[in-house]
């Protein structure tokens, strides 16, 4: 019998690491990255976001149908394991995006484990303006790391909470690795 695949699915606020800890888990442990910014940029780039502004609602609705595509596309595509990272928020429309990535990791078999990745203000702050972020239309501003909408709550069983203000992403990545090594041995 084959192992079956993996689905990781990187949340926390804009800045926290997810792609760098996603491109980690792509290089040590053999995973595909299908970070937020891949389903984004198609439109950020149209939008020349500058990283500050507020994304209208029309662009966020493109967004959405081309993540939908995606998600239809990995639902078929069984042979490989993927991390996925978002920012999700406790908000109608994101509970709806996490509720399509779960029934995308169930309709192919995959275990999936959802990482809440949360960090320190100061760090956070520190990471969230680094201006090479705006190389992949990705938010530089500051205000991000105060905003109040709570992130979303995540209630699976699978579900890990790491906090990163202190783990490089090779740490990040190896103890994401060794919860999972701990849900597999159940």
């Amino acid at each position: 019998m084959t192992q079956p695949t993996t689905i990781i699915y990187l949340t926390g606020k804009p800045g926290v690491g997810k792609y760098t800890i996603a491109k980690e888990l792509a290089a040590n442990h053999g995973f595909i990255v299908c970070d937020n910014q891949l389903i984004n940029n198609p439109i950020f780039e149209l939008l020349q976001y500058d990283g500050y502004a507020k994304i209208p609602d029309f662009a966020w609705e493109a967004i959405g149908n081309i993540r939908r595509c995606v998600l239809t596309f990995l639902a078929k595509e069984i042979h490989n394991s993927y991390v996925l990272t978002n920012n999700l928020y406790e908000d109608a429309g994101d509970k709806v995006c996490y509720a399509e990535v779960v029934y995308m990791a169930e309709a192919r078999g995959s275990i999936f484990v959802p990482v809440r990745l949360l960090i320190d203000q100061d760090e956070h702050l520190r990471r969230v303006v680094d201006p090479k972020r705006r190389n992949r239309w990705k938010s530089i501003d500051p205000q991000d790391v105060h905003d109040e909408p709570p992130l979303l709550s995540i209630s699976h069983p699978n579900v890990f909470s790491l906090n990163v203000s202190n783990l490089s992403p090779e740490d990040a990545a190896e103890a994401i690795m060794n919860h999972i090594k701990i849900l597999t041995q159940r």
